[in-house]
């Protein structure tokens, strides 16, 4: 039975030695014992809840490095509380470009010949923060980001043996902070007062007889539009009979006109006539008598008194060819 036993125990502590084996491959593989590891304090002034030992520490989002205490710390004299987390940060995570020797040096601090100290001295001045970001909405987990923000202040507390990276606030306590500084009981008086306002309206008599009066004011402009409507069309057809009667006069004109025209015409022709008769009458005449006889003088005249009566008979033809409606409105009226 004991050499049973044996043989059990052989082969557990075999298994066992098998496995810490290979874990250490795994390790060496890694680099784990090999990577240079910086530790860096930080102090948060609020709540850290969500932030556990663990959580990563990620610059721009790549990790890092991990969380490795989180404690709370006072100061008597102001009676003031701080949140310190210490952070592990792993040099063989921020790898290097190659110089243009092709060679790489081992890690940041080597590459510029400085100490860790001064070189997280260096970062801080460019603009190097902490700031609690949210890993997952549904946990609630928190994790530690650092990035380069030179346009925040530099808040240290500076009691602590370790490199200290200074911290801002995290967007949800900025907007904490933005709400905690909005008017809101001004804001809520204002909404409440805005409410009532509208209830007020809305039950107010006057809105309550406006679907009444609306529909009174739409009768009202159906009636007036029914009436109008009544009295276009007479209207258009007493403009249309105006129109035709129009039409019809100047028809009537214009036949008149041609036969003004044309009498006129005739009765020109004739005293034409009539003027040369008289003168060959006169000529004759003057044969007879002497050219200084009261009498031929007074043929002369009535002669002249012919041709300008004959005149005036063409000019008014020709004034009445061109406006035949002179004969309805007189010489005067308004010419189109």
């Amino acid at each position: 039975m004991s050499g049973k036993a044996n043989k059990t125990m052989i082969g557990l502590f075999v298994l066992g030695a098998v496995a810490l084996a290979l874990g250490a491959i795994v390790a060496l593989g890694s680099g784990m014992f090999f990577s240079h590891k910086y530790r860096c304090i930080m102090f948060f002034p609020n709540s850290v809840s969500g932030l556990e030992v663990g959580a990563p520490v990620v610059f721009r989002g790549v990790p890092i490095g991990a969380v490795k205490e989180i404690s709370i710390e006072a100061d008597a004299s102001r009676l003031h509380f701080y949140i310190p987390v210490v952070v592990e940060i792993l040099g063989s995570k921020i790898k290097l470009a190659p110089t243009q020797t092709g060679k790489a040096e081992e890690n940041l601090a080597q590459a510029r010949k400085e100490t860790p100290g001064d070189l997280l001295t260096q970062l801080i001045d460019k603009g190097l923060r902490a700031q609690l970001v949210t890993q997952s909405f549904v946990t609630g987990q928190l994790a530690v980001s650092l990035d380069l923000m030179p346009d925040t202040p530099v808040r240290l507390v500076g009691n602590a043996a370790l490199p200290e990276i200074p911290t801002v606030p995290s967007t949800f306590e900025k907007l904490t902070e933005t709400i905690k500084q909005l008017p809101l009981q001004e804001l809520v008086d204002r909404l409440i007062g805005a409410i009532t306002g509208v209830e007020k309206l809305v039950n107010s008599p006057e809105l309550a007889r406006m679907p009444g009066k609306i529909d009174s004011v739409l009768t009202t402009g159906n009636e007036l539009l029914s009436e109008v409507r009544s009295k276009v069309g007479p209207l258009a057809r007493n403009l249309d009979d105006a129109v035709q009667s129009y039409t019809e006069l100047a028809k009537h004109l214009d036949r008149r006109t041609e036969g003004i025209s044309a009498s006129t015409t005739k009765t020109l022709d004739s005293f034409d006539a009539t003027l040369k008769d008289s003168r060959v009458a006169i000529g004759k005449f003057q044969k007879i008598i002497s050219s200084d006889s009261p009498t031929v003088a007074d043929l002369n005249r009535a002669l002249a008194e012919i041709a300008n009566a004959a005149r005036s008979i063409r000019e008014l033809a020709s004034y009445l060819e061109r406006h035949p409606e002179a004969l309805i409105q007189g010489k005067g009226g308004p010419h189109k």
